[in-house]
């Protein structure tokens, strides 16, 4: 076995168990026992250290999700139409719902995703700014360009929410996929609902109650 068929099979295995059980719930020996090793060395020797084996991960996976992504904002722009809220969240979701059709592509990694965003141990941004984040960057910033009529405040508030929603409700369906016969085009039902439901989230009008309480929370920080 060679030092890279050696270190994807570490990869994987992280993921898996990562996905099924948290970050900080699998020990690094259980890895290398779950990829096979018998030297307990080998992530060590591979990688050095927890935060290491989790940007591998990232690595792995981000990488064809961020070109997708890019892909997808570019058809917009040069389509030579204004882009929209819908068009813009649709590049947002389907390169990540898109890991849930090819067990072999996807793996376990959006359910590692949602375990990593849940756990207060681990600082995503810190893993991800700057490596593995270009693509979700920019529908960022293409949706605070259509939202710019509503406070920026909220805006910021409901791109979080649309991020979070997006990780754990693909991450719902995985699990459930992975414990049960489910039809393809049952998933992109759910996933066409999915962008339907976060786009009619960040364009919903703010309600006379969340502007005054914004305003009252601008006063007590001026």
């Amino acid at each position: 076995m060679t030092e890279t068929d050696t270190r994807d099979k570490l990869v994987a295995a992280a993921e898996r168990l990562f996905a099924e059980r948290g970050v900080d719930n699998v020990s690094l020996r259980e890895i290398n026992r779950a990829a096979g090793q018998k030297n307990v060395a080998a992530l060590h020797y591979h990688f050095g250290s927890r935060r290491a084996l989790m940007l591998a991960i990232f690595e792995r996976r981000m990488s064809g999700i961020n070109r997708r992504r890019l892909e997808m904002v570019d058809a917009i722009t040069e389509s030579g139409c204004e882009a929209d809220c819908h068009d813009v969240v649709s590049a947002m979701v389907l390169p990540l719902a898109e890991q849930l059709v090819d067990p072999a592509r996807g793996g376990h990694y959006v359910r590692f995703l949602a375990q990593a965003v849940a756990d207060p141990g681990v600082d995503l941004g810190d893993l991800v700014r700057g490596r593995f984040d270009h693509g979700m960057a920019v529908t960022k910033r293409l949706l605070r360009t259509l939202l710019s009529d509503l406070p920026p405040a909220i805006v910021e508030q409901r791109i979080h929410l649309a991020a979070t929603q997006m990780v754990y409700a693909l991450a719902d369906q995985e699990r459930h996929r992975a414990r049960t016969e489910y039809a393809t085009g049952d998933l992109w039902l759910f996933v066409d609902n999915l962008v339907d439901s976060i786009t009619g989230m960040l364009m919903a009008p703010v309600s006379d109650t969340t502007r005054a309480r914004l305003r009252e929370r601008d006063k007590l920080t001026a």
